[in-house]
């Protein structure tokens, strides 16, 4: 069994948003086939407590359909944090979806003495069975205290899991806690804790797991959003956390060996896309140089990289296209590292792209994809991009589709998994977080 914990920003009672972003969350477990997802305290509304009134809802309301719509197609159980009515007031919680069956609603049941004038205790404590495991969960204020742990050991726990909001003394009690807890009842611990502000302080992340034994396995870092996945059977985890930015020229090196290796092997699979001469050295190194190579990174390592620019090729004038000239974004020289391939990370390159189109007023982004390399070609026009044309370059004997999309403003709901706290202006992207949101 793989459980999934996301580490994630949400922003303050933007309801719609914040659930976008759970969405692209829940995509990001759903590839690395995770059986169980998770979320911080309060993560659809943030944590707010002077908020929770307002913003408290049933577990039954449509809008959080399309947890259960996911649920259902992949097979995958979720939690997420809401504020929650209760007949006596309002509940911290957690609603859980299960594949096709009714949501259950877990509310917190130790609070805080800062928490008593907004909320109310829950009554009982839930023990859900995933895959043959029996899994506890703990929200924030009440995972620190022994009583509650011991109480869901009895109720028959296999694993226990920590939704919290913590800022740094709060995970310094965690990380003495957390392992004390695991070693003495045998038992896996698993913290998912959020970024960003919240209510009066600043939550830090670290979100961790702990082994049966008390050890540490993995951990995030304390300011990017990402996902840590452990497999309850083989001990082993996985992490994830993405960030697209600006390539430095410290990296042409990198990226050049990246571009070299993903042309062998399309060479390999008899697919002669790029040449000896593209791309080559001193085209990567001019597109760092000209600040238009952007680079994804995986726990700081690049794994792949994007050309986003308004230079057409010229060979593009020889193309009866649809969408006006004067606002047009051009992509060239996608890669994925061939070992982080079949990821999802092209799409994420992809929807950034897009993004920055969308952000910057840009009518169209134009594209030209090798006519013997179907896997990619499909991979745009699934994506929208409709072909115009076909070209030719120097070397290659067959054609380039000549593919583009328009684009369209979005309104004030980004639907992407990376921060967009940012100012772009003339293509300035700084530190985009992938949130994946």
């Amino acid at each position: 069994m793989k459980i999934c914990i996301a580490q994630t920003l949400s922003e303050k009672g933007n309801i719609q948003k914040n659930i976008q972003n759970h969405l692209k969350f829940i995509e990001r477990g759903i590839t690395y086939k995770a059986d169980l997802i998770i979320f911080p305290e309060l993560s659809i509304t943030n944590y707010e407590p002077q908020l929770a009134k307002a913003l408290a809802t049933k577990a039954e309301d449509k809008l959080f359909n399309p947890f259960q719509e996911v649920s259902d197609q992949k097979g995958i159980v979720i939690g997420v944090g809401i504020p929650t009515k209760a007949t006596n007031g309002i509940q911290i919680s957690l609603l859980i979806f299960q594949p096709n069956k009714e949501r259950v609603v877990y509310s917190k049941q130790l609070l805080h003495e800062d928490e008593l004038s907004y909320f109310v205790k829950g009554e009982r404590q839930n023990i859900f069975t995933i895959k043959g495991k029996k899994i506890a969960f703990g929200i924030c204020y009440e995972t620190l205290q022994e009583a509650h742990f011991v109480n869901t050991i009895k109720n028959g726990a296999d694993v226990y899991i920590a939704s919290v909001a913590k800022p740094q003394n709060g995970i310094n009690k965690a990380n003495e806690h957390f392992p004390k807890m695991a070693k003495t009842y045998s038992t896996p611990v698993l913290m998912s804790n959020c970024v960003g502000a919240c209510d009066d302080f600043m939550s830090v992340g670290q979100s961790a797991v702990w082994n049966a034994k008390g050890e540490s396995v993995s951990q995030l870092d304390a300011t990017n959003q990402g996902i840590l996945i452990y497999d309850i059977e083989t001990e082993q985890s996985e992490r994830e956390q993405l960030t697209i930015d600006k390539g430095n020229l410290t990296d042409l090196d990198v990226l050049f060996q990246i571009y070299k290796t993903a042309k062998d092997a399309l060479e390999n699979n008899k697919i002669y896309q790029w040449t000896n001469n593209y791309p080559t050295s001193s085209i990567i190194e001019n597109d760092l140089k000209d600040g238009v190579l952007y680079v994804i990174k995986n726990n700081d390592r690049i794994i792949g990289a994007i050309n986003i620019s308004e230079n057409q090729e010229p060979e593009y004038k020889t193309i009866d296209w649809q969408f006006n000239d004067t606002k047009v974004l051009v992509i060239h020289r996608l890669v994925i590292h061939t070992t982080s391939q079949n990821k999802g990370f092209a799409k994420l390159l992809m929807e950034f792209a897009e993004e920055l189109a969308k952000q910057n007023n840009f009518t169209s982004i134009r594209l030209d994809a090798y006519s013997q390399n179907g896997r990619v070609v499909e991979f745009y026009k699934n994506r929208n991009y409709i072909t115009r044309g076909e070209i030719f370059f120097p070397e290659r004997k067959y054609s380039f589709y000549a593919m583009e999309k328009e684009i369209t403003k979005h309104a004030d709901l980004p639907k992407l998994h990376y921060h967009q706290d940012l100012r772009l202006q003339n293509l300035q992207a700084q530190n985009l977080m992938l949130q994946f949101h």
